[in-house]
Formats: C-alpha cells, sequence, structure tokens
C-alpha cells in the first residue's frame, strides 16, 4: 500500500515539473519576441530626440485622469527626461515646474471667495490707507454702506440690509475696477484690504475659506439689497480641485522637480488654499505688500504677478527657467511663452489658443468636476 501512495506522488509531481517547465518556456519566448518591439520603440524615440517614456518615468504611475492623450504622453515624456535619472537631470540644479492657481490648479477664484467672506464678516480693517485704495468714484458710497452697517447692534448686521449693500457695493467697486482699469490697478487693489493682519492669519483663514467653498455647489450668486434689486452684484460660488493637477504636481516632486505656484491672487491667500495641493507657503508666489511688525500693509511689494511680471517674480524669487509652466488665461501668457515647455489649460479663448497653437504650447481642455 505504501509502495502504490508513493508511485503515485511521483507521478504526481513529474506532472507538475513538466507543466511548469512548458510555461516557463512560454514565457521565456514570449520575452524574446517582444524585446525586438520595445526595442525598437527606444530607438525610435532616440532617433526622434525625444526621451522614451518607461515604466520608470514615473515610479509606475501614468497620470491618472481626463488627460489628453498627447498631453499626458508629453508630460510623462518631460519627466523622464528631466526627472531624477533622466538624461538633462542635474542634482545640482533641480528642474522647476511653475503652476497659475485659480483655474489651473482649480475651478473656481479663491481670491474672490476669500474677499467675499471678509467682507460678510466684517473682517476688514478700514484705515484711510485702505480706504485709498478703494476706487475714487466708488469710495464715498462704499464708505457710506459701512458706515450705516457699524450703527446697527451687533446682533442685527449680518442679515440686515445694509450689510447687502455694503457687500453688493464692495464687489461692485472691486469688478468695476478690475473691468475697467489697467492690470496693474485691478490686482494689487484687492490685497491691500487685507493690511493689519498676519500673513499666518490670512493662511488659515484662506483654508477655512476653501475648505467651505468645496462643500458648495459650482454656480453663481446675485448679491441684491433686496428681492426687487434690479441691478445685482454678481459673484461665482463653489470651487473644485483639479485632481489631475495634484497628481501631477506629486508626481513632479516624486522626480526631483521643485514645484511653485505663481498666481495673481494674494499670495498668502493662495498659500492657504495651496496646502490642498501640500505645496508649502514658501512655492507660493503672488501678489504681495510690503510687511512692517509682521504685519502686512497697504504698499504694494513689487513685481505685480500678472502678465510680465510674473516672468519678473520668477527671476527674483526662483532664479531659474522652468521647464514646465501651466496657465489658462492671458495673465499667464508670458509665463508659459518664458518656459521651456507650456500647457496651457484652454478656457475657450481662441485668441489664446491660436497663440498657442502657434508658440507649439501643449493645449489641455479643463478637467471635469462635479
Amino acid at each position: 500500500m505504501k509502495t502504490a501512495r508513493w508511485d503515485r506522488r511521483v507521478a504526481c509531481w513529474a506532472t507538475w515539473a513538466l507543466a511548469a517547465a512548458l510555461i516557463l518556456a512560454a514565457c521565456s519566448r514570449k520575452e524574446q519576441a517582444e524585446a525586438p518591439a520595445q526595442q525598437t520603440a527606444t530607438q525610435t524615440a532616440a532617433a526622434e530626440g525625444k526621451p522614451a517614456v518607461t515604466a520608470k518615468t514615473s515610479a509606475g504611475r501614468a497620470l491618472p485622469g481626463a488627460w489628453e492623450a498627447d498631453v499626458r504622453n508629453h508630460l510623462l515624456e518631460l519627466i523622464a527626461a528631466y526627472g531624477k535619472g533622466g538624461e538633462k537631470y542635474d542634482t545640482g540644479k533641480p528642474p522647476v515646474a511653475v503652476f497659475d492657481f485659480d483655474n489651473t490648479c482649480i475651478r473656481g477664484d479663491i481670491g474672490r471667495a476669500f474677499y467675499d467672506r471678509m467682507v460678510r464678516e466684517r473682517r476688514i480693517r478700514f484705515s484711510d490707507d485702505v480706504w485709498k485704495a478703494v476706487p475714487e468714484d466708488k469710495r464715498a458710497a462704499l464708505r457710506a454702506a459701512w458706515t450705516e452697517l457699524n450703527k446697527l447692534p451687533e446682533d442685527q448686521r449680518d442679515d440686515s440690509t445694509a450689510m447687502k449693500t455694503f457687500r453688493k457695493l464692495a464687489h461692485q467697486a472691486y469688478w468695476s475696477l478690475c473691468h475697467e482699469a489697467p492690470a496693474d490697478q485691478c490686482y494689487p487693489w484687492q490685497v491691500r484690504f487685507y493690511a493689519g493682519y498676519q500673513p499666518s492669519t490670512l493662511n488659515r483663514l484662506a483654508y477655512d475659506v476653501i475648505n467651505e467653498e468645496l462643500k458648495r455647489p459650482l454656480g453663481s450668486e446675485q448679491i441684491k439689497t433686496g428681492p426687487d434689486d434690479p441691478a445685482p452684484a454678481i459673484t461665482s460660488s463653489g470651487i473644485r480641485i483639479y485632481d489631475e493637477i495634484r497628481e501631477l504636481m506629486f508626481e513632479l516632486r516624486r522626480n526631483g522637480f521643485e514645484v511653485y505656484i505663481v498666481t495673481a491672487g494674494p499670495q498668502w491667500v493662495v498659500a492657504g488654499a495651496a496646502r490642498h495641493f501640500a505645496v508649502a507657503s514658501e512655492y507660493v508666489i503672488g501678489m504681495r505688500t510690503k510687511i512692517k511688525d509682521g504685519k502686512l500693509t497697504s504698499e504694494i511689494d513689487p513685481p505685480p504677478t500678472f502678465k510680465e511680471g510674473k516672468v519678473q517674480a520668477i527671476q527674483k524669487y526662483i532664479g531659474v527657467q522652468p521647464v514646465l509652466v501651466l496657465g489658462d488665461s492671458w495673465t499667464d501668457a508670458d509665463m508659459l511663452s518664458y518656459a521651456k515647455h507650456a500647457v496651457l489649460i484652454d478656457r475657450g479663448y481662441a485668441d489664446l489658443k491660436e497663440r498657442a497653437v502657434q508658440a507649439g504650447w501643449w493645449i489641455q481642455p479643463p478637467f471635469p468636476v462635479k
């Protein structure tokens, strides 16, 4: 009996061994068949002057989400070439990638949402210098509304007609300036309203604001003094994070890139929101005022970070030409042109898209959000 069982075991082992040998042989033939194709792909990329995209490019990741296929491939090739282990990587001079923020990293405008929060909660510390930042033709009406609001008892202010009037006039003052005045007056105007605050305080408040906006539905809000107001101010509502951009930032950092945000928004406000992208405050460059005794003043600290000022800010605070820049508007065009490679988030500006095609920028439609 023992001998019979032993013979059956030996037969089973022999069968398993034969099966394993056949599998290994098949795998070997498959690898040999595929090897020439892989080599050809690498040789083709080299012949075209492009780095081959390999699994090593991004630690086995392929930039998830709704990237256009050609844009994703270009980005992976760029990371492979300029990142750690790439032929263009310089350990003594890490590659730099720069991102605009509003409507590039997020859908929405953190500066606008933060401004509205400061208005609604009466946090703006009006001084003579701050009042001077208000457009002259809007100053008297806004100041009168502020005075009326402050005459009310504290517990009656939030839902009062005076608050609705003040909020409406505050938004109209800002947006009339941005639509009618040159950008060098519009963009610095908003940041002056935060004079008297410590940067860290604005940072914390902005983080709270973006967390609230992430919960709000995307859309717009009419700011009326009453139900029959025929000319309300309109502001957007809701913010969404582009997960594709966040993943790209993480991938770039994993491969040795330094990642910066250069924005036309208030620097310390955007820095608070940028915590969702794990971007430290010192890597956020935006519209800023000079600091005295640890608090913001109403005096702009140049360069103003819009249009050519974004390039000037990169030169001043980063000091190297970016390998990659991403932006979405004409405000970013100079910065996109300054980079070695650029991605335009195409929001439908036909003239800007034409510029992108002529310049050879990679074009990516806005990412879908809910």
